[in-house]
């Protein structure tokens, strides 16, 4: 999965799952699904969305609700793609934490089996930042005591890892709450 392009298709198609969205409604939604200050542009979303329909993945058709526009709706195909996505394993890089999210918007979409399997996958991720962020937090604190002169430096530096240590664990401890949810079902 990994590449932009399909990880906005894994966000489309599950948006798509609960009825037919104009463009623009799967805009609004693709930036709320993202940080706030990222946007999602007509250059982005509507080649997306060309493409999609040519794979057969979802049909349009012209609405008019004031002012023309597109109506997406998700075909048989595209909504198994959309679960073959759902179960691929996400990939280690900087798409990662995105693709994760966008996979959690629409969990509750998939057999528990791949829920337990997502938000496993997601738990072993934040356990190796976890393990990461915590050595780094220690070679700092080791810096600052041989190098008493950047001590304020490092002191930052350990002060930065301690949030990052700190998101990580909220994020375990998440994800932790939900597989009891999911296990007392």
């Amino acid at each position: 999965m990994g590449g932009v392009i399909e990880m906005y298709d894994l966000l489309i198609l599950g948006s798509l799952l609960t009825g037919d969205k104009t463009g623009y409604k799967l805009q609004k939604i693709m930036s709320l699904a993202l940080s706030p200050m990222r946007k999602i542009s007509n250059g982005i979303l509507y080649p997306v969305l060309d493409k999609l329909e040519e794979q057969g993945l979802v049909t349009s058709q012209l609405h008019e609700d004031g002012r023309k526009s597109k109506l997406l709706h998700l075909t048989d195909k595209g909504r198994e793609h959309f679960f073959a996505l759902m179960r691929e394993p996400v990939p280690q890089d900087a798409k990662r934490e995105d693709i994760l999210h966008f996979k959690l918007r629409s969990i509750d979409s998939v057999p528990v089996a791949d829920q337990i399997t997502i938000l496993m996958q997601y738990r072993e991720f934040m356990q190796k930042d976890l393990a990461i962020y915590q050595a780094a937090q220690k070679d700092m604190l080791d810096h600052a005591e041989r190098l008493p002169d950047y001590a304020q430096r490092f002191q930052t530096l350990v002060a930065v890892y301690d949030l990052d240590i700190k998101v990580a664990e909220t994020k375990i401890a998440w994800v932790d709450q939900r597989l009891g949810e999911i296990k007392r079902k």
